[in-house]
């Protein structure tokens, strides 16, 4: 039996890779600022070589005209050579190179003319200027002037520059790539520090915070203003941690609520089950009572359950709303006969224009109207229940409300209302019926029409919910 063993190459690190890369754009950059010097410069000199070429020829054609004494073309630089032969019969007339060739005129150019083995001991290598000029005496002549391209100094430069560029891009290279090495690991220094940080942090103590480097380190409070790409980056993670953990402590109070919630009626369920197996199941009234208890318990368990996975699927989005257009006056007249008919002795009141519509999934939103019905009911025991239900339309919304004569809200209960198992106050226990989802429920509505749900304290008294819906 043989085993593989599997190598994971270690992928190279960040600061390496920008280094690298930074030191190759830094050399090719040079490299390519040195062929455009190059070409600039071998372009100047092959411009400044032509214009020395065409100055002398016209000087040469001047002192033939003029009859020059030999001491005359000492305005020619030393190192151009020329020649003045008749063009017919190739006759030299003057020369102060005797192995330069005779070669056609360039007509007003500058040429480049070479020929292998020319000398016993190498190659010849000119660049030439020759014009046509007509002499009384000789005729037509042909003046030629010409520069040696392997004795100039400037074109020796121009041949050693590729070479020293080629020299130069190695340790240009090497140096970058070492500045570029320092400078990415002091910029990436704060995302080393945080990813230390960020490993230390797991589910059971996401209340601590990545390190945050400000810009301004005299500045007391953290603002993204004092805070470079990094510093923004550390803030949006201690954003999302303490998001978070927020969550996590509202799943583990959600978890917790769930536990205790179903343990109690599995109690009752276990304490009559027990009480029936000793001696209830032969006593007929003992059994008929326990028996109802254990349907009661069980039917409460399952309104439970079967909230939660309501919440869930709202949530979840697998519940879309089907919207449709239809008038709020209708909708209410048809909330007020189902009041009536739940609690015959309640008092309902709407203020709503008859032609005032909504475009909104219809029967979600009476879902969350009976939810916050049941809600009144259930609190306004031991008096009449007066219900207003009222719509109003502005610019972009419509804000639809529902007020009862009920104990009201405390003040720290309000931003809570809605939470799932939430009960505040001593109303708000199991014997008031229900396990606390009906508000969560119809939030969780609301959130699937794209609207808000707010709860408050009528100025006159009693408890309000308020609704915001898209026209």
């Amino acid at each position: 039996m043989s085993f593989g063993l599997a190598v994971r190459k270690k992928a190279p690190s960040v600061t390496f890779t920008l280094a690298l890369r930074f030191s190759l754009v830094l050399a090719l950059a040079v490299l390519s600022l040195a062929v455009l010097f190059t070409f600039a410069l071998k372009r100047y000199i092959y411009n400044s070589q032509s214009r020395e070429l065409k100055d002398s020829a016209e000087e040469l054609a001047l002192s033939l005209k003029t009859n020059a004494q030999p001491e005359q073309k000492e305005k020619i630089p030393y190192y151009i050579t020329y020649a003045v032969y008749q063009k017919e019969s190739q006759e030299i007339l003057e020369t102060n190179d005797p192995f330069l060739p005779l070669l056609e005129a360039t007509k007003g150019r500058t040429k480049k003319f070479v020929s292998k083995n020319y000398f016993i001991d190498g190659d010849l290598r000119i660049l030439y200027f020759a014009m046509e000029e007509e002499s009384d005496e000789y005729g037509s002549l042909v003046i030629q002037t010409a520069l040696n391209l392997d004795t100039d100094s400037s074109s020796l430069l121009l041949r050693g520059i590729p070479v020293i560029v080629l020299l130069a891009f190695l340790p240009v290279l090497f140096v970058s790539f070492l500045t570029a090495l320092l400078i990415a690991k002091r910029s990436l220094a704060p995302v080393v520090k945080m990813t230390e940080a960020a490993k230390k942090i797991s589910s059971t103590n996401l209340g601590e915070l990545l390190p945050v480097k400000q810009k301004d380190s005299s500045a007391e409070n953290i603002s993204t203003g004092n805070l470079d790409e990094l510093g923004k980056l550390a803030v949006t993670f201690n954003d999302l941690f303490v998001r978070l953990k927020e969550d996590f402590d509202r799943e583990r109070g959600f978890t917790s609520d769930v536990s205790h919630e179903l343990k109690t009626p599995l109690a009752v369920i276990l304490g009559q089950a027990n009480l029936l197996r000793r001696w209830g199941k032969d006593d007929k009234a003992q059994l008929e009572k326990s028996l109802g208890i254990i349907v009661e318990e069980a039917e409460s368990m399952n309104a439970v359950i079967t909230n939660l996975l309501h919440i869930t699927r709202l949530e979840n989005k697998k519940l879309l709303p089907q919207k449709e257009k239809f008038f709020l006056a209708d909708f209410f007249a048809r909330l007020k006969e189902e009041v009536q008919s739940l609690s015959p002795d309640a008092k309902v009141s709407a203020s709503v224009s008859k032609d005032l519509n909504l475009f909104t999934d219809k029967e979600m939103l009476h879902q969350i109207f009976l939810a916050l019905i049941s809600n009144s009911i259930k609190f306004c025991k031991g008096k009449n229940l007066e219900l207003t239900f009222s719509a109003l339309q502005k610019e972009t919304k419509t804000e639809l409300c529902i007020v009862d004569n009920g104990p009201g809200f405390k003040a720290q209960d309000l931003e809570h209302v809605f939470d799932r198992f939430y009960r505040g106050d001593e109303s708000h226990t199991r014997s008031a019926g229900g396990a606390g989802l009906g508000l969560s429920i119809a939030k969780a509505l609301t959130q699937s029409l794209g609207g808000t749900i707010t709860a408050f304290n009528a100025e006159a008294g009693g408890a309000g919910v308020r609704l915001e819906l898209d026209n």
